[in-house]
């Protein structure tokens, strides 16, 4: 997921690192405008439709 700088308020960055610990991802940004780090957690549970249509786009990408 992409994600808007707190800092600069610059839009669509994507992570720089993404990490899955059970029902949760943990995704590391870093703004390439002003260099602010930052990260956020996301309940996996609550995109579970989002991530079911990412899923079904990468199966018919690899097949």
């Amino acid at each position: 997921m992409k994600d808007t700088c707190p800092s600069c308020l610059a839009r669509d960055i994507a992570p720089a690192e993404s990490r899955t610990r059970g029902d949760r991802t943990v995704d590391g940004y870093r703004c390439p405008n002003c260099r602010h780090a930052w990260a956020t957690a996301r309940d996996l549970t609550a995109y579970s439709e989002l991530h079911a249509r990412r899923a079904q786009r990468h199966a018919r990408k690899a097949a």
